[in-house]
Parts: C-alpha cells; sequence; structure tokens
C-alpha cells in the first residue's frame, strides 16, 4: 500500500477525532440554553474531551506499542462512536459529562497510535513529510468542527451537529483493515519501563510541558471564540465559526509548512517556539478584547499561523528524541498526557474568568499560558538534538 494512502487515513482519523473538540464552539449557547450551564461548566463539558488522556496517555502509548497500533486504532475509532451517540442522545447534564469522557477515550486512542504508525515507515523523508502533516490535525479538525457544527446548527439542531462530525470516522473505520502496519515498530517495553523511560529524558519533558502550556490555552480559545467574535464583533455563530474555520485552516498550513521548512534548514526548533509563543500571547491578548472587525482579522490570522508553527514544531521534535531508544507512542502518549491535563483545567478556569470579568479574564488567562510556553521553550537544558 502506498504510504501517501495510509498518511491520509491516519491523518483523517486526527481530523475527526479534532472535530469533536471543534464542534462544542457553535453549539454553546443551545448547551448553555437548554441544560442551564454557566460558562465554567460548559468549559468543563469542552474540555473533558482530554479527560482520558489527561489520566493515562503515556501507559496507553505503552500498551498501544505492545498490544499493536491497529488494534489501538480501531478501538479508537469504536469508542469515539459511543461517546459521540451518548453525548447526542443526552437529555440531562451529567450524560454530556459521560459521553465527552467516552469521546476522550477514543480521541486518545487515536492521537497516540495515528502518528506512532506514521513514525514507523522505513523513509525517513516520508516520516518528516507525514509527521509535519500531522502537525496541523488538531487545528485543522477543530475549524472543520467548527465549520460542521455551525452549518448543521443553522438548519437542524446541536444533536445533529454531533453525529455529522462523527460521520467521518465511521467511514475510515473499514479502511484500517486493508491498511500494512509499518515494518519497523518501536520497542516492546514493559509498562512500567516504558512510563520512567520517557519521564527521565529531559528533551522530551520540555517538548511535552511547552506543548502542554500552548495546548490548554488554544482549547480555551477555540472553544469560547465563536461566542466571543459574536459578542465583540456583533455577527452571528454561523459568520464567526466560518471567518475561525478559514483562517484557521490558511494560518495553520502557512505555520506548520514554514516551521517544517525552516527546521528542514536546520534552524533550532527551540528557535521557532521561542518566536511564534510569544506573538501568540500578543495575538490572543488582542483578538479577545477587539471589538473592531480588522484588529481582530489580522489578531485571529497572526494567532493561526503561530498554531501551525508551535504544534508542528513540537511533533517534529519527536522522532529523533525517539531515536534515543525511547518509544514513539510512549512519547506520543508523553505529549498527550502532558497537554490534556491542561486542556482539561484550562478550559473551566476562563469560563470562570469570562463569568467574572467578561472576554478580557480569559484574554489574560490565555496571554500568561503562550508566555509560560516560552519561558519553557528558551531553558538553557534542553537537549542539542531536541532542538534541531
Amino acid at each position: 500500500m502506498p504510504p501517501i494512502f495510509a498518511i491520509s487515513i491516519l491523518y483523517g482519523l486526527g481530523l475527526t477525532a479534532s472535530m469533536q473538540v471543534g464542534l462544542i464552539g457553535p453549539i454553546a449557547p443551545d448547551l448553555r440554553a437548554g441544560f442551564g450551564l454557566s460558562q465554567a461548566e460548559f468549559g468543563l463539558v469542552a474540555s473533558l474531551i482530554t479527560a482520558a488522556g489527561a489520566l493515562t496517555a503515556i501507559p496507553t502509548g505503552v500498551w498501544a506499542a505492545r498490544a499493536g497500533l491497529r488494534k489501538s486504532l480501531v478501538l479508537g475509532c469504536l469508542m469515539m462512536i459511543l461517546g459521540a451517540t451518548i453525548f447526542a442522545t443526552a437529555d440531562v447534564a451529567v450524560m454530556l459529562y459521560v459521553g465527552r469522557v467516552v469521546t476522550s477515550i477514543g480521541y486518545l486512542l487515536i492521537v497516540v497510535g495515528a502518528p506512532s504508525w506514521m513514525a514507523g515507515f522505513d523513509n525517513p523523508k516520508i516520516v518528516a513529510m507525514a509527521m509535519s502533516i500531522w502537525g496541523t490535525f488538531i487545528p485543522v479538525g477543530i475549524a472543520m468542527g467548527n465549520w460542521v457544527s455551525a452549518a448543521v446548527l443553522v438548519w437542524l439542531d446541536w444533536r445533529l451537529a454531533v453525529v455529522a462530525c462523527t460521520v467521518p470516522v465511521v467511514i475510515l473505520l473499514p479502511l484500517l483493515a486493508v491498511m500494512t502496519p509499518p515494518t519497523t515498530s518501536t520497542p516492546r517495553k514493559s509498562l512500567l519501563v516504558g512510563v520512567i523511560g520517557v519521564l527521565k529524558s529531559r528533551a522530551a519533558l520540555r517538548v511535552a510541558l511547552t506543548f502542554s502550556a500552548f495546548a490548554g490555552a488554544t482549547s480555551a480559545a477555540l472553544a469560547f471564540m465563536p461566542a466571543m467574535l459574536a459578542d465583540n464583533l456583533d455577527i452571528g455563530i454561523a459568520p464567526a465559526a466560518g471567518i475561525i474555520g478559514t483562517t484557521a485552516i490558511v494560518g495553520n498550513i502557512i505555520g506548520s509548512v514554514g516551521a517544517g521548512m525552516a527546521l528542514g534548514r536546520n534552524i533550532a526548533g527551540r528557535r521557532i517556539l521561542m518566536l511564534f509563543l510569544p506573538i501568540m500571547a500578543v495575538a490572543i491578548s488582542t483578538l479577545f478584547v477587539s471589538t473592531h472587525m480588522p484588529l481582530s482579522l489580522t489578531a485571529l490570522i497572526i494567532f493561526n499561523i503561530g498554531q501551525g508553527a508551535v504544534a508542528g514544531t513540537c511533533f517534529a521534535l519527536l522522532p529523533g528524541i525517539a531515536k534515543g531508544g525511547l518509544s514513539m507512542p510512549a512519547l506520543q502518549g508523553m505529549l498527550a498526557q502532558f497537554a490534556e491535563i491542561f486542556v482539561v483545567i484550562v478550559p473551566p478556569v476562563a469560563g470562570a474568568m469570562i463569568d467574572r470579568s467578561g472576554w478580557s479574564g480569559a484574554a489574560g488567562v490565555l496571554g500568561a499560558l503562550y508566555f509560560a510556553g516560552f519561558l519553557i521553550s528558551m531553558g538553557k537544558s534542553a537537549k542539542k538534538r531536541s532542538a534541531t
């Protein structure tokens, strides 16, 4: 099977997983009205998509390496379908939470298994291309989720929006059966040895911590962004989602491709992170307080370019770290676990700040997190191989 075919399927699974994050923004007003949720409670609904990863991502990565990546991905698809079904049929708030937790298990298995499969290709150039493409799955998938959710919401209701954002995984699931697993595999270490191995790597820890601050802030920003743009710019949810989706896809591709080209020219990944994280801090702070369309669009485009550059760089650094004898699925699990702890915590905190201080409260929290990522990335103890 040509690698491009496998990459397309694996990337498609990643997009579908991230659509489960993006679908929440447009349906926020309906969920809050229908279930009587505060902004903080809605933030918890949004953040629970990564609950499983926040608790078990590293051991899940080790398990995926031992059990097989195909099994991990198939199980992930099934759990996403089950979770979306529970969420879409909920009649009380607690079932919203249950549905998101179940979906989070599928989300975790996919985001650990898919890039680990890509990293197992024999050709290093194909691996580099695949990981660069994979770096865009979160923002592009979130943008697609925003689009689909908003479009369905205009004509139908939020429950069908959830279903529509889950249909792609039903289509992609059978295709996993015809895919050939990579011929090279990461070490099949015991659970304890695999977990300890990645936790002892300073290079892996620095990338994971930087990415966690970035991911937590980005998840919260995108969950509240449609409602924020609708309020600040006095536009509808559907136009707001369209603006977010268009700028996200274009901006992230520019940022990810640009970061890949820079890394290919031996520009240190640490320098890329140190450049774009403070830029994102300024952009998101500006975006959440701006009431002028030109300024908001400029800040949104800059923010999305930064997303692509930071995410692409963090993912691209992992195969080099894995060459030290570490398990690639375990490294993916580490990145996911650190990030998803923040993704669970930050949206409710941001929601509480919105309840207290309006959109400017969220601007302060999100800007501070991106700046924290900058401070982590600039540390001098990072190993050279993790920054090139």
